[in-house]
């Protein structure tokens, strides 16, 4: 029997990936604190590459124009006195060091656009092309934003000819290189604010692919460079003693092509009521938050005729821009293969089937210069070098934890947890689109409690289909569970995949709040108690499996009941607020503790209470399904996966008669907080005589009759 266990554990399927939380998902994030946004970004970015100067300008730089050289350029500029001083062995306007110069950091390091110029005026009169580039200093304005952002480069390089219709052209949109200028040489800062730009143009610039940086401190001088998969940081170098390396640097730039410089020349974005639009409205864009991941963005748009004209009275589409994983099929590759197992396993009812699934209409890979885009193209086809460290992220102390509390219109965020980011290669991503026909209402916006629980039922509905043919969804979440006119969709298939799926990833991302607490754990949680022999290998390899996704389904029930209340501008109770903090407490292996329970629905509105005794009713039966099925492992999940979807389909349907025309109504962030003396008493819930005195007091007074 050991043998033939041990042989079954050799052959089950790779270890799932363990999740990775994000802080630029968090309400802090969201906060409009620059502060905590910039503490934000740098927790998710962790520890990231620093590389050589040559890998540097082979990997992240544009190659040279032909006729450009170097070591000719520099010996040029160096006959030059007004630009080479040979007393000092420096640039002349730099003869005395930055940290001695005893002017102000803007003053200081103006004089770098001279030598900008110098070099790109000598390197000019060789090139094919002229510069499409100029040097800006301009330390005292923060950039025109399409978002609310504070963000002040000391200087920056510009496209000499802008990249948008009717914006200015100092605006970010045309920013292709952020400097960020110190004097000293002690702390970070300049890498904080250098890492802020990046990540401020990449996430509010939907034509980003990639982005440049420099930082300065005194003489020393770095190079950065982030994309959709890697952040990079070069060794620092003398900028006045070794000037190859600024000469490079600034050439490499100043003659590349627009998506050289990390545009996305398929796309021009326009600004003013007398263009045409073909894109909208922005339907959603939070993952393009980080700057590492899938910078997803989701957009309304409408069709436009072969003349540029957007088609009168067509209806509104969706189009997805997003960068994959290199190893993850595309979203409608991946609804494909759905379908074709279900018509080769259930025949017709495969249309049934995909009623219950956005539409897709068109997809495809971005092509750039006649190449799919991709990070790897971006990077011109290389890896991490052999020889590299890790630059540790620039945070001076980590922030207290704090609980993340859901606000109006957004899904549970979820706080930090620190993971290793230390990789051997650049975890590559392709750029892809997608059009889908229907444009959907997610269920958190939805206003009635009925329609919520007809939109679980129509998902769960979906789910069963994809169980039915072995595939799991393994995200589900708020922002994908979907309503669009009288009908449920599921969406946001790009983490599915076939059960026996051998592949896995180094890092996943998922929404904690709905995530089965066996997913969050990595572990089987409802094996039975039994004695084992000393010594016996009881290892074995968690694996997520169609009871998972029945879970995320339950916990966005249990998310909408305790968020919401039944009238507009009511408070929740301090109850209810407390009751949901326990529920969604915002941090990682913290809530299977309540899964382990019941629910408290007492402390719901009263119209709310039918419908959440069928949740309950609903934890109770998948706690039974998860028991029967890890009576072995890897769990046997076929007979209790086909009770549970009866039984959810039961209550379901119960609790949409129970909720007909109760309304749904978010509280405002003011309206979730509990009073102070309420907030102490669950800090401290010591008795304290003074307030028992002062409480009986209060009650005393209200009871005397007013005049």
């Amino acid at each position: 029997m050991e043998k033939e266990r041990t042989s079954q554990l050799k052959d089950m399927p790779r270890l799932d990936t363990a999740p990775r939380l994000k802080q630029t998902s968090a309400e802090e994030y969201r906060s409009g604190e620059l502060t905590l946004g910039r503490l934000a970004v740098l927790r998710d970015l962790g520890e990231f590459p620093s590389v050589s100067l040559e890998y540097f300008k082979f990997a992240a730089l544009p190659p040279l124009r032909q006729r450009i050289d170097v070591t000719k350029l520099q010996e040029s500029l160096q006959r030059d006195a007004t630009v080479w001083s040979n007393v000092s062995k420096r640039w002349a306007e730099f003869e005395t060091v930055p940290k001695k110069s005893g002017k102000h950091e803007d003053e200081t390091f103006k004089p770098l656009s001279k030598v900008f110029d110098a070099i790109v005026g000598e390197a000019s009169k060789t090139s094919s092309t002229p510069a499409k580039l100029r040097f800006a200093s301009r330390p005292t304005e923060a950039q025109k934003s399409w978002r609310t952002n504070s963000t002040r480069p000391d200087a920056y390089l510009l496209l000499v000819d802008t990249k948008s219709v009717n914006v200015p052209e100092d605006k970010e949109d045309n920013v292709a290189v952020s400097f960020e200028f110190k004097k000293g040489t002690q702390g970070k800062t300049g890498c904080k604010d250098v890492i802020w730009s990046l990540h401020h143009i990449m996430h509010s610039d939907p034509r980003r692919r990639a982005t440049f940086g420099v930082t300065i401190e005194n003489t020393e001088m770095r190079f950065w460079f982030t994309c959709r998969a890697v952040t990079l940081v070069s060794k620092s170098f003398n900028f006045c003693s070794e000037p190859e390396h600024l000469i490079y640097f600034f050439c490499s730039l100043a003659f590349a092509e627009d998506h050289e410089l990390g545009w996305d020349p398929t796309i021009q974005r326009v600004r003013g009521e007398d263009l045409v639009y073909q894109t909208t409205r922005v339907i959603s864009d939070f993952s393009a938050d980080a700057l590492i991941g899938s910078g997803t963005r989701v957009f309304e748009e409408r069709p436009k005729s072969p003349n540029g004209t957007i088609v009168k009275n067509a209806e509104p589409l969706v189009l997805k821009d997003s960068w994959r994983d290199c190893d993850r099929d595309r979203e409608d590759i991946i609804l494909e293969q759905i379908f074709a197992d279900l018509w080769e396993k259930k025949g017709s009812e495969q249309e049934e089937a995909m009623k219950y699934f956005v539409t897709v209409l068109a997809a495809g890979n971005v092509m750039v210069d006649g190449k799919i885009d991709s990070t790897d193209s971006l990077l011109r086809g290389s890896d991490l070098p052999a020889e590299r460290s890790f630059y540790p992220p620039p945070v001076d102390e980590v922030p207290k934890a704090k609980l993340i509390r859901s606000g109006e219109g957004y899904t549970p965020t979820f706080p930090f947890v620190p993971c290793s980011t230390e990789y051997s290669k650049v975890p590559h991503r392709i750029h892809s689109r997608l059009v889908f026909k229907e444009v959907c209402q997610p269920i958190y916006e939805l206003r009635t409690l009925d329609t919520v629980f007809a939109t679980l039922e129509d998902t769960r509905k979906a789910l069963q289909f994809l169980h039915s043919v072995d595939w799991v969804h393994r995200d589900i979440s708020g922002g994908n569970v979907l309503r669009w006119g009288k009908i449920g969709k599921l969406a946001d298939l790009e983490y599915a995949k076939r059960m026996d799926s051998n592949t896995t990833h180094e890092v996943r991302t998922g929404t904690l709040e709905f995530m089965a607490c066996e997913v969050e754990a990595q572990k089987y949680l409802f094996r039975p108690i039994m004695r084992r022999r000393v010594g016996a290998d009881d290892s074995t390899s968690f694996r997520f499996n169609p009871l998972h996704d029945m879970e995320s389904v339950w916990w966005i029930a249990t998310w909408i009941l305790y968020h919401h209340v039944d009238q507009e501008a009511s408070r929740p109770s301090t109850k209810q607020i407390n009751s949901f903090r326990e529920l969604f407490p915002g941090c990682l292996n913290s809530r299977f503790p309540m899964f382990s329970t019941s629910l408290n629905i007492r402390v719901l509105p009263a119209s709310f209470q039918n419908a959440a005794q069928e949740v309950e009713n609903l934890l109770v039966d998948l706690k039974l399904a998860y028991t029967e099925s890890e009576t072995t492992i890897p769990p046997a999940c076929t007979k209790p996966l086909a009770t549970l979807h009866t039984i959810f389909a039961k209550r379901f349907t119960s609790a949409i008669e129970h909720s007909r025309a109760v309304g749904l109504f978010s509280p405002t962030a003011a309206q979730r907080q509990e009073d102070p003396l309420a907030k102490r008493q669950r800090e401290d819930p010591t008795p304290n005589p003074r307030e028992k005195k002062q409480a009986k007091a209060r009650s005393f007074c209200s009871s005397l009759p007013q005049y």
